[in-house]
């Protein structure tokens, strides 16, 4: 890293303790913290998103969280945009900006831009989308393996909004998603981080997830999804994509049982965790940290905190040296 760091970032799969952890270092660096979860922005998921207490949003101050409506889309482009605004905002407090989730592909839209959306044709654009969300998931899938294959092998999943996404740039452009990313010019400067990544072994983190797969459902979950159907949001709407939603759905209708909800909740969520797994060990520059997530949350958070410290000072350092030659 050759700029001083603006933004402290934490990463690591699902399950990890990312979201307290966050919480213990903004008590420690005077920090607010940005949610980098595609889904803990939508209002009336916050139960099967694990999404921060309002106790922890009293406490220490999270932008991103619960503002959109679940009938909204949310894509890297957009939450790109919204976090440079938020990061300026904590600054101007003369506070540290902490970006926290697992939703890699938006941490990678701030600290290595997203290229500018070339201009689409407004008719064509919204008689595609239609015909897309009259399609299966799975067959939306299809038309992204079809299109953009190097996308789909990279991808940790293809929900339906990425994957209308792609489809669209793909048809309306003649170029594929992938294409633009390693060509277009970015749509603006990187800002530059720190970053540390929660790991665990594979055992210990399906555990966590079984384990947190069950306390949501006590939690209110079902209760969560009935009210989201009786505001009529049906099951395909944008945020009702998010893992475990579906399931949530047909078990709150009488579809299936709490036994086959838990098994399929778990397994896609274990699944999603292990593709999260992969990009964090193969998409993050080399300076990342890596932490074992086992280790107390209050030693981390001092941990995090030190470095981070460190950091700031020596390339502030290192830029005043630079200035006096």
């Amino acid at each position: 890293m050759n700029r001083r760091p603006r933004i402290l970032v934490i990463l690591g799969p699902t399950a990890t303790g990312k979201t307290a952890l966050a919480v213990e270092v903004a008590r420690r660096v005077d920090g607010e913290i940005i949610s980098a979860d595609s889904r803990q922005a939508y209002r009336s998921l916050e139960v099967g998103t694990a999404a921060p207490s309002p106790a922890d949003r009293n406490f220490v101050p999270h932008h991103g969280v619960a503002f959109l409506d679940p009938g909204e889309r949310y894509g890297a482009g957009r939450f790109a945009r919204l976090c440079r605004g938020w990061v300026a905002e904590i600054e101007s407090r003369g506070r540290t900006p902490i970006l926290a989730g697992g939703t890699g592909f938006f941490v990678r839209a701030v600290t290595r831009p997203v290229f500018a959306e070339p201009d689409l044709d407004g008719e064509r654009r919204a008689a595609l989308e239609s015909y897309i969300g009259g399609l299966r998931l799975a067959e939306v899938r299809r038309w992204v393996r079809r299109l953009d294959p190097d996308l789909a092998s990279s991808l940790p999943v293809i929900d339906r909004q990425r994957g209308g996404r792609t489809v669209e740039l793909a048809l309306l452009t003649g170029r594929s998603l992938s294409w633009w990313q390693r060509n277009a010019p970015a749509e603006t400067e990187p800002i530059p981080a720190r970053t540390w990544v929660l790991g665990l072994a594979p055992a210990e983190l399906r555990r966590r997830i079984e384990e947190r797969t069950a306390r949501l459902l006590e939690s209110g979950w079902v209760e969560e999804v009935d009210a989201l159907r009786s505001r009529g949001y049906g099951r395909d709407s944008p945020a009702l994509t998010s893992i475990g939603y579906r399931d949530v759905w047909r078990l709150a209708a009488g579809e299936i049982s709490r036994e086959e909800a838990v098994k399929a909740i778990v397994r896609d969520t274990w699944q999603y965790a292990r593709r999260q797994r992969t990009w964090l060990r193969h998409q993050l520059d080399e300076d990342a940290i890596r932490l074992d997530a086992e280790t107390d949350t209050g030693t981390l958070a001092d941990r995090i905190a030190a470095e981070w410290s460190r950091s700031r000072r020596a390339h502030g350092a290192r830029g005043e040296a630079e200035r006096d030659e």
